[in-house]
């Protein structure tokens, strides 16, 4: 019956169909590999991603913008997509991501810990915007959870996403700023520069969100990358670029 199941999907699946996802930037890297895992299943679906802020990406298909899933870097923008309407289903967490301080600069990160901002050769931090980016917002919560946010609120530069406040780190147009751990651990970053995880104790958990939504046209498409996003192998590539997936709850409505 499984073999049936599958065969019949795969010829379902096998007409040259376009998967478009929006994704927040601090899920790119392992995204790649996700999507290249999933065409060797369907070979003839073509996925295009779009990578942006959560924030900006919930305004675009607001206002109709035919992505077929949204990958958020938390669970706030899908459940206001959800409650206006313009999902299948129901969000569900597919990983917790973990914020991390990275440097290019030789900075003494590992021993001074986050207190290393009040430093006066500190001059520039860049933190992804608070009011797009889920990361940029817990990077807030932390500094004020140590006590450093109002006496280094003047050196912040943001960034729209974690993608352009991690090029601010990488360029060195700053000296040291916030980003997501799968960006330290992806192939194009990992062993460049020096990085410490933030204490989870000072942000809320980032439980990041993915929902299918009701713009696109493809939903038994999407329902499938859903399904294989929860998958073992996708599990195990999130893990390595840092997130922690366990055994996430999924609730009853699942959008499938």
């Amino acid at each position: 019956m499984g073999f049936l199941i599958a065969f019949v999907l795969f010829f379902s699946f096998s007409y040259g169909e376009t998967l478009r996802i929006a994704a927040a930037a601090n899920v790119q890297y392992p995204l790649r590999e996700i999507v290249s895992y999933f065409k060797k299943k369907y070979p003839d679906i073509k996925v295009v991603t779009v990578v942006s802020s959560s924030g900006k990406l919930t305004a675009q298909i607001e206002r109709g913008a035919p992505y077929h899933i949204f990958m958020s870097a938390n669970m706030k923008y899908p459940e206001y997509l959800y409650e206006r309407g313009l999902t299948t289903g129901k969000p569900q967490v597919y990983a917790v991501g973990i914020l991390v301080l990275w440097s290019m600069k030789n900075l003494p990160l590992k021993k001074e810990g986050i207190k290393v901002l009040l430093e006066n050769y500190i001059k520039k931090i860049s933190v992804p915007n608070p009011k797009n980016a889920p990361y940029g917002e817990e990077a807030i919560r932390a500094m004020k959870y140590f006590g450093i946010y109002r006496k280094v609120k003047n050196k912040l530069v943001y960034g729209e996403s974690v993608s352009q406040s991690t090029q601010y780190i990488y360029k060195r147009l700053v000296d040291v700023g916030f980003t997501s751990k799968s960006v330290v651990l992806s192939p194009q970053m990992k062993g460049r520069g020096v990085w410490i995880e933030i204490s989870q104790n000072a942000y809320r958990p980032i439980k990041q969100g993915v929902v299918i939504l009701k713009n696109g046209n493809g939903v038994d498409v999407a329902r499938e990358f859903v399904r294989f996003l929860f998958s073992s192998e996708a599990k195990r590539i999130l893990k390595k670029y840092g997130y922690k997936v366990g055994q996430l709850p999924l609730s009853k409505d699942r959008g499938l």
